[in-house]
């Protein structure tokens, strides 16, 4: 039953996920909050200095980490479909780029008298979301937030009004309309005190409510489904720019999922092939395009006819594009 050491073997290494989080996403710049659980005793923290240049060396003269004692512990969080709160095996399973309705549940422990609870809330967003509604309370019932904001990637709900406090230890639902573009999404999210001192506490995945069964922040898109350019749209397939108003320019949408930065090509071309304008040629990530088009090349424009629009995205796995046909008429 006993091994052999061999002098100079190195045994397995095993990770202590009971008691420490696995390395997080890179810190890249000055005053970023840290992307670690929250709530725990130790942490670690190890640098890479890279350069370009061969003879060029880096050095590090100080580190220092902010941190401020918990607002409530802990705070959980699950998200589900708003029509499907129990999906089987507790997986929330979306279509990609398609419009879906979710509910994020919340709930806040307390353990210390010093633990003040909070009046706000952050998600991180794939997308401006379509804020529905909000909820307090067992059971559920619709409260009206002091106010929200809506931006590109996040939500914010404030509620002041109705603060989660130890004495009013009340679960909150948030309900909204999103799409989501890769085949793993996490709607991460944190709560904090308006102009309080306290610095914002990250929301773990866990179970918030017996009415919702995944115990998880993240939501899913089958991997078979997944396609890298979808919904490449046309706002008009006839242009006239002709300064009345009227379809006098050209507007296109795209989507892209499942990349974090690829090639992307749009441009307009004749029926030849030959490039009439470049309207894209960058690096972009998953997630909602639109590009115009104002009918010109050179400053001039483009004799009437029929004319093609083209997406080409690069990857890994090769070049995905979508073509459409327009007709430039004066």
């Amino acid at each position: 039953g006993s091994g052999i050491a061999i002098p100079g073997q190195q045994g397995s290494i095993l990770d202590d996920v009971e008691n420490w989080s696995f390395w997080s996403a890179p810190h890249t710049s000055s005053g970023e909050e840290i992307r670690s659980p929250d709530g725990r005793q130790f942490v670690q923290a190890r640098a890479f200095i890279t350069s370009t240049e061969v003879f060029a060396y880096g050095r590090l003269n100080s580190l220092s980490i902010e941190f401020s004692p918990l607002l409530a512990d802990p705070v959980v969080a699950e998200v589900a479909l708003l029509d499907e709160p129990q999906p089987e095996d507790g997986v929330v399973e979306v279509p990609l780029g398609e419009p879906v309705n979710l509910t994020y549940d919340v709930r806040a422990d307390f353990t210390s008298n010093a633990q003040v609870g909070f009046n706000a809330i952050r998600l991180r967003t794939p997308e401006a979301v379509e804020f529905q509604r909000f909820e307090m309370g067992e059971p559920l019932a619709g409260v009206e937030p002091d106010s929200f904001v809506v931006n590109d990637g996040s939500l914010v709900v404030f509620f002041p009004s109705n603060p989660v406090q130890p004495a009013t230890n009340t679960p909150l639902r948030l309900t909204f309309g999103t799409r989501v573009f890769n085949f793993t999404t996490e709607f991460e999210g944190e709560v904090f005190q308006i102009g309080g001192e306290n610095l914002p506490q990250s929301i773990d995945g866990g179970d918030a409510t017996p009415l919702v069964s995944t115990n998880d922040l993240r939501v899913f898109a089958p991997l078979h489904r997944l396609e890298v350019l979808s919904d490449l749209e046309l706002n008009s397939q006839v242009v006239t720019p002709n300064g009345d108003g009227m379809h006098d320019g050209l507007l296109l949408s795209y989507t892209l999922h499942g990349v974090s930065s690829a090639d992307v090509e749009a441009g307009v071309y004749d029926l030849a092939g030959r490039l009439v304008r470049r309207l894209v040629s960058e690096l972009q990530g998953e997630g909602r395009y639109t590009e115009r088009w104002d009918g010109q090349t050179q400053g001039r424009q483009v004799p009437p006819g029929t004319y093609l629009v083209r997406v080409a995205v690069k990857t890994d796995l090769g070049t995905f594009e979508k073509i459409r046909t327009i007709a430039i008429a004066y």
